[in-house]
Order: C-alpha cells, then sequence, then structure tokens
C-alpha cells in the first residue's frame, strides 16, 4: 500500500525476487542463484550480487560476482596487486594473456569453494518504514547502492538505487 510519503517498503524487490543462498553453499551455488535472474533478449543479469542468509534466516553477508570471480581466479587477483615491475608501468592489460590456460583449466575446479571464504559482511540496512529520501543519503554516504531491507528484524528485500531514482522522478513529475 502507497502512502503519501514514500517510504523504502514501496519499492523494496521482495527477498525471493532478489539472489539469496545460505552461507554453507558453495560458489557454483552462488553463481547459479544469480544467473538464475536474468533478463532482456540476450539473458543479461539482472543482479550483481546475492545475500547470503544463515540457517535461521538471517542476513550474514553478501557475495558479489567479482567475489566470485575472485574465487575463481586468484592469481589475477594477486597479480592486479602488483604496483610496478621493472620494465612495465602497473598497467598490463596483457597479463590475461599469460594465465589464460591455467585460470581455465584450474577455475573448473575452483567452483566447490564455499562462498563463506569470499562473501563481505553487509555493513548497512534499512528498516522497511524509513522514509525513501533517509535511504537515499544512507546509501549515498555509505557508497552502497543496494541495501538490504529489513521488518521485524528479518530480512525482506532489497532496495536499490535504480527503485529510488525511479521513484524519485516519479514524486518530481519527470
Amino acid at each position: 500500500m502507497k502512502t503519501d510519503i514514500p517510504v523504502v517498503r514501496d519499492y523494496t524487490i521482495p527477498l525471493e525476487r532478489y539472489p539469496h543462498l545460505n552461507e554453507k553453499k558453495t560458489l557454483r551455488d552462488a553463481a547459479k542463484v544469480i544467473h538464475s535472474f536474468t533478463a532482456g533478449e540476450k539473458d543479461q543479469l539482472r543482479y550483481a550480487d546475492a545475500l547470503v542468509v544463515n540457517d535461521q534466516n538471517q542476513l550474514v553477508g553478501r557475495i558479489t560476482v567479482t567475489d566470485i570471480l575472485h574465487g575463481l581466479a586468484p592469481q589475477l587477483v594477486e597479480a592486479t596487486k602488483i604496483n610496478k615491475f621493472e620494465g612495465k608501468t602497473a598497467d598490463f592489460p596483457n597479463l590475461a594473456l599469460l594465465v589464460e590456460d591455467s585460470f581455465f583449466k584450474e577455475c573448473s575446479l575452483r567452483w566447490s569453494k564455499p562462498i563463506s571464504k569470499f562473501m563481505s559482511p553487509v555493513e548497512h540496512t534499512v528498516a522497511a518504514d524509513t522514509h525513501l529520501l533517509q535511504a537515499l543519503l544512507i546509501m549515498l554516504n555509505a557508497k552502497d547502492y543496494n541495501l538490504p531491507v529489513v521488518a521485524n528484524e528479518e530480512i525482506v528485500g532489497v532496495i536499490r538505487m535504480e527503485e529510488i531514482f525511479k521513484a524519485v522522478s516519479r514524486h518530481c513529475n519527470l
């Protein structure tokens, strides 16, 4: 039910329509969950992360597609941490060619790693009855544009910057 004052609840993506999985799952499970939410004729990913919950369905973290790729390709992640080396600047896009063979051989072996080793804690949540502009300020301040929404101490969904932008545009008579 929409009110005159826009609140987060009115624009929340319900949890059942947002990728989420148990903390005991693997990188393969996380990738499958994220892949199950696609849009458009080319099946583009709708979301770039999944919420992670425990056995009591409490929010314990978030895993992003970047986290999954880090789990599959640790050698690429480590290589990007090199500041400079003799004869080359830190900008070395051709590095991928050097690790391509080992990456594709090893990545299929890494799917079974637990997501708990790669997920990040969720630092900010927002209550369902929070004013939409307050949620926007939290996002901007935290530089976190997907906030889990809680009601009665339970995770009920996610509010993204995209939903807030749409709501603000509508309320400002775009």
